[in-house]
This record gives C-alpha cells, sequence and structure tokens, in this order.
C-alpha cells in the first residue's frame, strides 16, 4: 500500500513541472500571436466556440466569427507591445493575465486568456480585452 502510494506521488510530481512547461509554452505562444497581430494563430487549439470580450462588448463565437472579431481588434488596436506575467492554473482552467500596449499609446490594455480542460486536451475558451482599472485601492 505505502509503494503504490509513493509510486503515484512520484508520478504526479513527474507530470506537474511537464504540465507547467506546457502551460509556459501555450501561454508564450499566444504572447507572439497577440504581438504579430495573428488571429489565426491565437485561435490555434481554441475551442469550437470561443468567447470574446471586448471592452465589455462581445459573447460566444464560432472560430471563424472570432477570428473577424479579433482582426478588426488588432486593426483597431494594433500592437506595440504585450506581456502576460500572472498565470494561475487550476484542475479546470488555466488563465493568463497581461498587458497590451497599442501603438497609438495610452494605458495599456488588460488581456485575460482562459484555457478549460476537454478531456486530456486544453483548449482556449475565452480572451477578454479591457481598459484597465483607474480606481486605485490602498491599505486603510
Amino acid at each position: 500500500m505505502i509503494a503504490r502510494a509513493a509510486l503515484l506521488f512520484f508520478l504526479v510530481c513527474a507530470a506537474w513541472p511537464a504540465a507547467a512547461q506546457q502551460t509556459d509554452t501555450e501561454f508564450a505562444r499566444l504572447e507572439t500571436a497577440f504581438l504579430e497581430s495573428d488571429a489565426d494563430a491565437v485561435l490555434d487549439g481554441a475551442a469550437g466556440r470561443v468567447e470574446i470580450v471586448l471592452f465589455g462588448q462581445g459573447g460566444m463565437y464560432r472560430r471563424t466569427q472570432a477570428r473577424h472579431v479579433l482582426r478588426d481588434f488588432f486593426r483597431r488596436y494594433p500592437p506595440e507591445r504585450v506581456a502576460f506575467a500572472e498565470r494561475s492554473s487550476s484542475d479546470d482552467g488555466r488563465m493568463a493575465i497581461g498587458r497590451y500596449w497599442a501603438q497609438r499609446g495610452g494605458a495599456p490594455l488588460v488581456v485575460r486568456l482562459l484555457h478549460r480542460a476537454d478531456g486530456a486536451t486544453w483548449s482556449l475558451t475565452s480572451i477578454r480585452v479591457e481598459q484597465p482599472s483607474i480606481i486605485r485601492t490602498s491599505a486603510p
């Protein structure tokens, strides 16, 4: 019994870095796709329907519709710099939160990407772009 538990623990620990590395690689790929304004590359590996919300407006789109929405976004806000610095994972989702600096200047936009598990594979299911919050909070 102890040997089985030890083996299971070893297998989980051995798989954990590979899963984390795969997540990092996927988010790095998406960072490049956003920087290159490549809607096709952003949607590579996306679910059949993807939620896209831009500045509070949007909804669920089929991949072909999502491609048009992203192309229009990139046309209106061509990127100067993109960085996904915050990443998190749970049993049912992987999220990256990043900043998107448009060539036109101004404060960087906030981009949130969500992947969900579908069996053994992960699919991009949500893209949200919003203005940064102007409200600053501080401890009393």
